[in-house]
């Protein structure tokens, strides 16, 4: 068994989970996942079922301001270690998949996702869903939000994500920097938020096609607009002494003609 991530313990106490209490809470998980290996069982995962209905239930305290972003975040990736993910896709391929319009040329297929209930009828849930089909020439291009959060699963294929803080804003750019490039792949779990990794930039890995699926909560500032999304050029953008980016804003057209999957 690996040792206790100490980045971990310190995101737990962030959120408000103490080491003492998790100090308790260890030894009978540990105790727990013995058991299970020892009964030729991986620990139970969570049904599709009980994920979408958690992540309404996540999605809902967000909004009414009883969960914050990062707590948001931060129960976002466990659910996402935890689920069925082959349950999960069955769920969805069962659900109702509406192709949305395009935009720039180098964007990925999106459809969106309306789960069903019992009687066939799509549910009223607490945030939205879709399907991001790519391309191996498809890309995400860098780009900073507003007034909402996103959690972007890899179902499919492989993607180099690379994100950034933003940490500042000037009139014609934003000030931006870099968090994160790894691969992510199937399972795999990429969240953002206004308080961490609001940009993203998504290119799909190894050449072949690639899935995410995602959620997606807007309308989290009351007064404004439900949400802001303006792409940005961090690779052309000013590097400065404290090692932060200025990204000057960009159009999506002339960021998608400069950020292709080479880049």
């Amino acid at each position: 068994m690996s040792k206790t991530d100490p980045a971990r313990i310190a995101q737990t106490e962030a959120l408000g989970l103490s080491r003492r209490a998790l100090a308790a809470f260890l030894p009978a998980f540990a105790a727990y996942a013995l058991l299970a290996e020892a009964r030729g069982q991986a620990p139970a995962r969570t049904g599709a079922a009980r994920w979408i209905d958690a992540q309404d239930e996540i999605a809902r305290a967000l909004s009414a301001g009883q969960l914050a972003p990062l707590a948001w975040q931060a129960e976002v990736e466990r659910l996402a270690a935890d689920v069925d993910l082959g349950e999960l896709m069955a769920s969805v391929s069962r659900a109702r998949l509406m192709p949305a319009p395009i935009g720039s040329h180098n964007d990925p297929a999106k459809r969106n996702v309306r789960f069903l209930d019992a009687n066939g009828e799509p549910r009223r849930l607490n945030y939205a869903a879709a399907l991001f089909d790519f391309q191996p020439q498809n890309v995400i291009t860098p780009h900073g939000r507003r007034h909402m959060v996103s959690a972007h699963m890899v179902v499919a294929g492989a993607f180099r994500v690379r994100n950034f803080d933003r940490i500042g804003d000037e009139e014609d750019a934003m000030i931006v920097r870099p968090t994160r490039d790894y691969v992510a792949r199937v399972g795999d779990v990429s969240t953002m938020s206004s308080q961490r990794d609001n940009i993203h930039w998504f290119v799909p890995h190894g050449g072949a096609p690639a899935t995410t699926f995602d959620v997606i909560i807007s309308d989290l500032d009351p007064g404004q607009p439900s949400y802001e999304i303006r792409a940005i050029d961090p690779v052309g953008g000013r590097l400065r002494a404290d090692g932060a980016i200025v990204a000057p804003i960009m159009e999506f057209e002339a960021a998608a003609e400069r950020y292709t999957a080479d880049l």
